[in-house]
């Protein structure tokens, strides 16, 4: 009895020696990383499109468009199909993604809504304020769409900033996608040349390419700290305007029509005519919206061309592998997809992104579901240079998903626009909610990826829609929405009373006679 007392103790013990062997060895590698990450910290590019719906990739399985470049990134990196826009308080969608973006808040949450939103007043550090603090060089080209004062705290330097920096477009009539207003930013806040505008003859997309491809350039002469480059383009977003010889890729009469496009949506889901749906006729028809896909894919096409001259100067300058690249966009499109053009909706066309990344020990050829929010970015950014994570931060970081530990992040999804729409969705299922009209959409997304076929009537769904509404509840104290679904108007004006009203824009209609 004795001898067998003894052998127990003896096996506890080994057991107990190799589990503390196992651990100090994991804490050893823990300490081993972040000391390579700090002697020699990876660089990062960060390029941000405009309404890029997440269908718009060759190399992601849409054959109808050229996107070379961009499916190099597919090739070496690691790319997700389920990545989502939160949402917005406001008809210009983009403007709150940005914020997310780059405070790695919930959307009513960054701080940066309305003047109206009282419980949003807490400004948490930016993505490039954190870097900086840890020895980066931050560094913007391109759209900002956040205020000066937030520029100045996260970016080191910056060239061809489009102006003003709260503007989200360049509109025709002021000079559309062929001569911008930009301003440069050399770091100086005393320094009165800052943000002084000047209008560049030449494509936008084109402009801020160069920008980043000089900073590159003379990056090893200025100093030696890690760099961070946000570079964000101005289009898809309209005017779609690009050179000859890639509108010429896309004859409008090649271009498929999308399964799901309407002659117009059946119900008004809200800003039903604001800006975004005017700009073609009501009621849509085939031709118009292949004229209106096939430029949109020359403006992809051509934005691609400029991230291939990008990635030259990454190999040229010798800074390619040590520096990670994520490619995404703010929000998606609907483009005639349910009938609407914007994004101002929560079909997946306009919630869902690509979502793109390549790097140091980044998975190559590797493709995942994600189901994350577009501002998990910051987070990411953060683990991958060996920065600690700020406790503000609310999105959660993909490394696990890069490191092949999960699949996904999140197993339900939040969505909403303005008082108008709340959405709520899984893999395999989908619900939208219209408070202003009290009406439910239910789409089966293993079988009806288009959202076509609602089934919210159908009686053996009304446990679905229960416990979808549910989840959807939870998720509004996690984001901070402050929309009661009893008095949806009155309740989301103490957030955003300047952005409650409906759009007037005037709607443009086809004469019949």
């Amino acid at each position: 009895m004795k001898i067998s007392c003894s052998k127990k103790k003896l096996n506890s013990l080994k057991k107990s020696f190799l589990v503390t062997i196992s651990v100090l060895t994991l804490l050893n590698c823990s300490v081993n990383v972040r000391q390579n990450q700090t002697a020699n910290p990876p660089n990062f590019i960060f390029v941000l499109t405009d309404d890029q719906t997440v269908d718009t990739i060759r190399a992601l399985g849409n054959y109808d468009i050229n996107t070379p470049h961009i499916d190099s990134l597919v090739k070496e990196g690691t790319s997700f199909t389920h990545v989502f826009n939160q949402g917005s308080w406001s008809g210009a969608v983009c403007a709150p993604s940005r914020k997310m973006i780059n405070t790695g808040r919930h959307l009513h949450r960054t701080g940066y809504g309305p003047k109206t939103a009282k419980n949003d007043q807490f400004r948490s550090k930016m993505m490039g304020e954190i870097l900086q603090e840890e020895g980066y060089e931050t560094f913007i080209t391109g759209k900002w769409h956040i205020d000066e004062e937030s520029l100045r705290r996260s970016f080191s330097l910056g060239k061809s900033i489009f102006m003003p920096v709260r503007t989200g477009m360049s509109f025709e009539e002021r000079g559309g996608q062929y001569s911008p207003l930009v301003a440069d930013y050399d770091g100086n806040d005393q320094n009165p040349q800052n943000f002084q505008q000047r209008r560049e003859m030449k494509l936008s997309s084109e402009l801020f390419a160069d920008a980043a491809i000089g900073y590159l350039e003379s990056k090893e002469r200025r100093n030696s700290k890690p760099f961070f480059i946000y570079l964000s383009f101005l289009t898809p977003h309209d005017p779609r305007q690009a050179p000859p010889e890639f509108i010429n890729m896309y004859p409008p009469e090649n271009i498929p029509i999308p399964p799901n496009m309407l002659p117009e949506h059946p119900f008004d889901e809200g800003d039903h005519n604001i800006r975004d749906e005017v700009l073609l006729a009501f009621p849509r028809t085939e031709s118009s919206i292949k004229w209106y896909i096939a430029q949109y894919y020359a403006v992809i096409s051509h934005l691609d061309a400029q991230v291939g001259r990008l990635l030259d100067a990454l190999d040229t300058t010798g800074f390619r592998d040590n520096t990670y690249i994520i490619f995404t966009s703010d929000n998606g499109i609907a483009n005639g997809q349910h009938g609407l053009l914007g994004k101002q909706n929560q079909y997946d066309h306009s919630v869902r992104v690509p979502f793109i990344i390549t790097g140091p020990d980044i998975k190559r050829g590797e493709k995942k579901t994600g189901m994350f929010y577009i501002h998990s970015v910051l987070p990411t950014v953060l683990e991958l240079a060996g920065v600690e994570i700020p406790n503000t931060v609310d999105s959660k970081s993909i490394v696990p998903l890069l490191r092949e530990e999960k699949n996904t992040v999140h197993d339900v999804i939040y969505g909403s626009y303005k008082h108008f729409q709340r959405m709520v969705r899984t893999e395999s299922h989908k619900l939208i909610y219209y408070p202003m009209l009290e009406k439910y959409q239910l789409f089966d997304l293993r079988v009806d990826p288009n959202e076509m076929n609602d089934i919210s009537n159908n009686p053996e769904n009304f446990d679905i829609i229960t416990t979808l509404m549910s989840e959807l509840e939870q998720l509004k104290i996690l984001v901070g929405d402050p929309l009661k679904n009893d008095e949806p108007e009155e309740s989301y004006a103490s957030y955003a009373e300047k952005y409650k009203h409906y759009a007037t824009h005037p709607r443009r209609s086809i004469n019949k006679e």
